[in-house]
């Protein structure tokens, strides 16, 4: 998400209603609130500088009187993306904190010192080092005096700097991760958490409201679900588990056709709570939505089957399928919903998946989900798509 520089905030209004209602409920000591007040004017404009420069006062407020508050503030709200832009971060190790010396810089026009800051940073690129990084750098002294000053210093390591000094003022540096998306365009968000528990609510909104521009108001955009263990193993199969997911969702009508091409995949390794992977979907809102009482396939996107075959030195084309109960391996027999177009890009990386295996494969496509079906024929062939071919063919018995 953007980064605020200082002399735009030094351009914004100094009293705002905002800041009126924020500086009294601070008065109270009611912190919660304040930054709630906060969060919701951001969730309508994202990027109000106002907002963001309120927010960075409340989040920078001293520790003791943020302990001692009647409403102290959450970890959802301190970690929410929309406050992305005003968090600085290590370079080094990406340790996260809310400088002050942004609204202690802004509201003056003589630059001070702070004694004993948090990090130092390049005040051309904004390379930033914590202070326990610093201390990891700078070399021991087993002569000087317990109590000899220290000296804290560091270069800026991007070449584009040229060594530039490390100093102060620390300034925003952004939070990378957050997903910059208007909220009021996201029509979902599926949310998985690998293993066979499903999340709670407040397990899911801890984790998307740190990535994403929501706060727990959106939870009714969210739909949660658990994974089993394995279907989060790797790029592949996560990418299967949210096509499987959405083509759920819209066969529910939760979701509007073709959702796959209209979404994100976010993989966050164990969570804020160290609870589990969770995979996180989001999915923007389609600019057409069909009625309740049109057919599925009647505009653009419509529901296929694929079904991965493969070719044996030896013999014509078969199924992959596990020995001991006759499924077929998971992967490579599914249902998707997609356009007619993008079937050949879906077949590659279908067939990609199993390119470990050394042997011709291709794809078969059938109309509809068929995966309640007994038995498919090559009558019942939409298309095929071999390895390499950017085209759905038709099936003609023979084909290699």
């Amino acid at each position: 998400m953007q980064r605020f520089e200082l002399a735009e905030w030094k351009r914004s209004p100094r009293l705002t209603d905002l800041r009126r209602t924020v500086g009294d409920l601070l008065m109270e000591g009611r912190h919660r609130t304040a930054l709630d007040e906060v969060l919701r004017g951001l969730r309508r404009d994202p990027e109000n500088l106002d907002g963001l420069y309120v927010a960075l006062s409340v989040l920078t407020t001293s520790r003791t009187a943020r302990l001692t508050s009647p409403e102290p503030l959450t970890e959802m709200q301190q970690w929410s993306a929309l406050l992305a832009p005003v968090t600085t971060a290590c370079s080094a190790c990406d340790t996260r904190w809310y400088s002050t010396h942004a609204i202690l810089f802004a509201n003056n026009d003589k630059y001070s010192l702070p004694m004993n800051p948090v990090g130092i940073q390049c005040q051309k690129c904004r390379y930033t080092l914590c202070r326990d990084c610093l201390n990891a750098r700078r070399p021991t002294s087993y002569t000087a005096d317990v109590d000899a000053p220290e000296i804290v210093a560091g270069s800026c390591a991007n070449t584009a700097c040229d060594g530039r000094r490390l100093t102060v003022p620390v300034l925003p540096t952004g939070r990378p991760g957050a997903t910059p998306m208007d909220p009021d365009a996201i029509e979902g968000v599926l949310v998985v958490r690998d293993g066979p528990i499903r999340p709670t609510t407040d397990d899911a909104l801890a984790v998307v409201t740190r990535f994403l521009p929501l706060l727990p108001e959106d939870a009714p955009l969210l739909h949660i679900r658990e994974a089993r263990p394995g279907a989060m193993s790797d790029n592949a199969a996560r990418d299967a588990l949210a096509r499987s997911l959405l083509l759920d969702l819209e066969r529910e009508g939760v979701l509007a056709p073709d959702s796959w091409g209209r979404s994100r995949r976010m993989h966050i390794l164990a969570g804020p709570e160290g609870d589990g992977d969770y995979l996180i979907v989001p999915v923007q809102r389609s600019l057409r939505r069909l009625s309740p009482a049109a057919p599925h396939a009647a505009s653009g996107p419509g529901t296929y089957t694929y079904l991965l075959q493969i070719l044996p030195l030896r013999g014509s084309w078969a199924t992959l399928r596990d020995p001991r109960t006759g499924d077929f391996h998971e992967g490579t027999f599914g249902a998707l919903s997609a356009t007619a177009e993008s079937l050949p890009g879906i077949a590659q990386e279908i067939i990609k998946r199993f390119e470990r295996m050394g042997q011709s494969r291709r794809v078969m496509f059938f109309e509809g989900d068929c995966t309640q079906e007994q038995r498919l024929t090559t009558d019942d062939v939409y298309g095929i798509v071999t390895e390499g071919s950017a085209s759905l063919s038709p099936y003609s018995e023979g084909a290699e």
